[in-house]
């Protein structure tokens, strides 16, 4: 099964602690474990913190993208 971890990064690439922390406090639940499986992250997506937005892993990575924090693939 393939694992993804989160991340907050800058427009540059680099990792970005500050905005982590802040984000951290935005969005508990994604920052609650090491990995996450895709279902995990489209669970969050669609139904996380009260929402009722159903999406699939197409429409994943807008959402991500919209609330600043990026997923990648897990590979060790």
């Amino acid at each position: 099964m393939i694992k993804y971890v989160v991340e907050v990064r800058d427009k540059n690439g680099r990792l970005n602690i500050e905005l982590e922390r802040q984000k951290k406090k935005e969005h508990p639940y994604l920052f609650s474990k090491r990995t996450f499986t895709i279902d995990d992250l489209c669970w969050y997506g669609s139904y996380g913190q009260d929402r009722n937005n159903p999406m699939g892993p197409m429409e994943l990575p807008k959402f991500m993208k919209s609330i600043g924090i990026l997923y990648r693939e897990k590979y060790w």
